[in-house]
C-alpha cells in the first residue's frame, strides 16, 4: 500500500489529466463547431423568377364532373364498369330489368298500329263525304296520342340502359347487381380527365393591373407532389364578381394531363405567372416569404457577403400584398443574394454554403 503522501500526489495527478482532457475535447468541439458550414437556399435578387413571377395555391378539379342517375326505376340487371375504369361516349355503364318496360312498348305500339290504320282509312272515306271532318279529325288526334305514348313507352325502355355521356373514368359507383334503384337517384360518378383545370383566387390588385396584351403570358401549373415539373397550362376564364368574404375573383386555368405524371382531382398544386405589376417596371425587388424573418416589430432578411460566404442580417420594408413572394419597398437591391431557406438556424457571421439537392 502506497504511504499517504504519496497516495495524494497520484491523486492530484489523475485529476489534473482528467481535466486537461476534458477541457481538450471540449476545444476540440468548439472547434469543430466552428468549422461548420451551413447548407442554405440562395437568391440572387433580380436573376430569378422569383421576382418575375405570382403564385398562388390550387387545387386540380376534372374539367368535366357528372353524376349519372337512370331516368326510371328498376332492378339493377348488370354493372358493366369499374371504379377508375375508362369509357367512350355511349359506352354501357349498368341495366336495369327492361321486361315490364318492354311491355308497355308493345302495347303502346299496338295501340298506334291500329290508330294509324283507322286514320289512314279515314282519309279515303273524308275525301268522300262518308264521315264527318270532326270524326276525320278524332282519329287523327288518337293516332297522335298514341304515337306519343309509344315514344314515351320506348324512352323508358332506352333509359333502363345508362350510358356515358362523354368520353371519361369512372370515379365512383354506388350500385349493386339486383338492387332496386329508383328514378333520379345517383348512381355512377365520372370525369372527363382529358382536360384539367385549376381554379385560383386572385386579390383586385392583380386584376385591375391586368391587361389583354397580357393573357398570352406564359402560365405553368406546379404539383406539389411533383415539384421539379412545369405544367404548361392557359387562362379559361375569371369571374366577375367577387367573393363576399375574402373579396378575391376566381380565376380557372385549363391544362392537359402530363405523360409520365398521374393527375387526379383534389391534388394541390400552385400556379405560377407573371406578375402585372412588373411588366413595365425594372425596379421592383421580389422575394418569397420564406426569406423574411420577423424580430420585435420589423421584418428583415440574410444577406449573403459573397467574398466570405458569410450571413448577415438586414432590415427591409415589404408593400402590402399577397402570394408566394413579396414587393421589397426599401433595403434590397438587385444583384444582392438572399437566403431563403434555413433563415431561422443562421447567426450573425454565420459561414454557409448553397444547399445542393442530392
Amino acid at each position: 500500500m502506497l504511504p499517504f503522501n504519496q497516495y495524494c500526489k497520484s491523486a492530484l495527478l489523475l485529476s489534473a489529466s482528467v481535466l486537461f482532457v476534458g477541457c481538450e475535447s471540449e476545444i476540440q468541439v468548439t472547434k469543430n463547431n466552428a468549422e461548420v458550414i451551413r447548407p442554405v437556399k440562395l437568391l440572387n435578387i433580380g436573376n430569378s423568377e422569383h421576382s418575375r413571377l405570382l403564385s398562388f395555391p390550387a387545387v386540380i378539379q376534372a374539367g368535366r364532373s357528372s353524376n349519372l342517375a337512370f331516368q326510371v326505376s328498376g332492378i339493377v340487371t348488370s354493372i358493366q364498369v369499374n371504379e377508375s375504369m375508362e369509357v367512350k361516349k355511349g359506352d354501357v355503364l349498368a341495366t336495369l330489368d327492361p321486361r315490364d318496360y318492354q311491355v308497355k312498348v308493345d302495347v303502346a305500339k299496338a295501340q298506334f298500329d291500329k290508330s294509324e290504320s283507322e286514320f289512314s282509312r279515314s282519309k279515303g272515306l273524308f275525301k268522300k263525304n262518308i264521315i264527318s271532318l270532326i270524326k276525320y279529325e278524332s282519329l287523327r288526334a288518337e293516332r297522335d296520342v298514341n304515337k306519343a305514348k309509344l315514344e314515351t313507352a320506348q324512352k323508358s325502355l332506352d333509359d333502363t340502359v345508362l350510358r356515358a355521356p362523354y368520353a371519361g373514368n369512372i370515379s365512383k359507383i354506388d350500385l349493386k347487381s339486383n338492387q332496386t334503384v329508383q328514378q333520379g337517384n345517383e348512381v355512377i360518378s365520372m370525369l372527363a380527365l382529358n382536360k384539367l383545370e385549376a381554379k385560383i383566387n386572385l386579390p383586385s390588385s392583380i386584376i385591375a393591373k391586368s391587361q389583354e396584351s397580357n393573357t398570352e403570358s406564359p402560365v405553368h401549373i406546379v404539383l406539389n407532389a411533383a415539384p421539379e415539373q412545369k405544367i404548361p397550362a392557359f387562362m379559361k376564364e375569371i369571374s366577375l364578381e367577387a367573393d363576399t368574404d375574402s373579396q378575391t375573383y376566381q380565376a380557372t386555368f385549363y391544362f392537359s394531363p402530363q405523360a409520365g405524371l398521374n393527375i387526379l382531382p383534389g391534388m394541390n398544386a400552385r400556379v405560377f405567372f407573371q406578375d402585372p405589376t412588373k411588366v413595365n417596371s425594372k425596379e421592383i425587388v421580389r422575394i418569397p416569404m420564406s426569406a423574411l424573418t420577423k424580430q420585435e416589430e420589423h421584418l428583415f432578411v440574410w444577406v449573403l457577403n459573397e467574398d466570405t460566404m458569410t450571413v448577415f442580417k438586414r432590415v427591409v420594408t415589404i408593400e402590402n400584398g399577397v402570394g408566394e413572394s413579396l414587393i421589397v419597398k426599401s433595403g434590397l437591391d438587385k444583384g444582392e443574394t438572399v437566403i431563403t431557406a434555413g433563415v431561422s438556424f443562421l447567426s450573425e457571421g454565420m459561414k454557409v454554403r448553397p444547399w445542393v439537392k442530392n
